[in-house]
């Protein structure tokens, strides 16, 4: 029996996940806020929906799943160019689409990118874990019973609403393998590091052991004035940890709260998006920029957000 307002997962991709941006404020009690790890492709997929920002998507890794959609609805897709089908045709990522009951939603391997983000006219219909819809597999929140889609899973839909198809605006599509040199400010810890010209000149290399927690860099280790363990102190996503081996680790939407390994830096924040689309095996060199040149960044993404596309990403 079909249900009214359902997709069925006819394969489950990689890695495909329920997520949004309502975590707030359950850090300090050891839940990270989870969410989308490209939260810039999230949003705009949501604004071609006419959602807010907060709202749900499902985000896919690298190859992804094959949906079967029982209702008429519109979906969006937004992020990595990725190769999509709709009933073996293929479909544009950035527009407002109309789907219909019956129609099959393929969608495969991602092309320059890592993660692709699909969202629904309606709202997904599931149970709320600290306020939220994301998926956090550590403990077993969010998404369906706190798990990553799998195969024959159900998703039902409510508040469907007709809305007026949009297309982002071609300045807000990125083409994430042209440049991966990542923007980041001194951490708590910089005065640490014996080699800074090494830090800056050479690549590293994204390993194939990373995940929602945080990117793994090889190829370049770093090596500390004193490479003890120092006193637990806050992180947040886009920290740049160096553990014991010298290898770094940018902690991502899954990280937890604190840590105890020396911080060199922080990912400008409107980079952080860009680090999530970086594929494993592919490299990433980083360049110092002050705080306020990374504040002069933000602002001016903040103002484009809003001019453009009337969105307010102050909150």
């Amino acid at each position: 029996m079909i249900l009214k307002n359902t997709i069925e997962i006819l394969r489950a991709g990689i890695y495909t996940s329920v997520q949004d941006l309502r975590r707030v404020g359950f850090k300090k009690y050891g839940v990270p806020k989870s969410g989308p790890m490209d939260e810039y492709s999230h949003i705009i997929t949501n604004w071609l929906l006419n959602k807010d920002i907060y709202s749900e998507s499902i985000e896919i890794t690298y190859y992804g799943p094959k949906i079967k959609i029982n209702f008429d609805t519109k979906i969006a897709l937004f992020g990595s160019k990725c190769d999509v089908q709709l009933n073996n045709k293929k479909i544009e990522l950035g527009i407002t689409i109309s789907v219909k009951r019956g129609d099959i939603l393929d969608i495969r391997k991602c092309i320059d990118g890592n993660r692709v983000y699909l969202a629904f006219s309606g709202k997904m219909k599931l149970k709320k874990t600290f306020n939220s819809f994301s998926t956090y597999e550590k403990i077993r929140i969010g998404g369906i019973y706190g798990e990553k889609l799998s195969k024959n899973d159900v998703i039902t839909f409510e508040k469907i609403k007709d809305i007026k198809n949009r297309k982002i605006p071609s300045s807000f599509r990125k083409r994430y393998n042209q440049n991966n040199i990542i923007r980041i400010t001194k951490g708590l810890h910089f005065h640490k590091i014996k080699n800074e010209k090494k830090l800056l000149e050479n690549y590293f290399v994204v390993s194939v052991n990373s995940d929602r927690m945080g990117l793994r860099l090889t190829e370049n280790t770093i090596k500390l004035n004193n490479s003890d363990e120092i006193e637990s102190t806050v992180v947040t996503k886009g920290s740049i940890q160096i553990p014991r081996d010298g290898n770094p680790i940018i902690l991502m939407s899954d990280s937890q709260s604190t840590g105890g390994y020396p911080i060199l830096g922080n990912i400008c924040r409107v980079d952080i998006s860009k680090v999530s689309q970086i594929q494993p095996n592919k490299k990433i060199r980083f360049k110092y920029i002050s705080l306020n040149e990374s504040n002069r960044l933000i602002e001016y993404e903040k103002r484009k957000f809003k001019s453009k596309l009337n969105i307010d990403l102050s909150s």
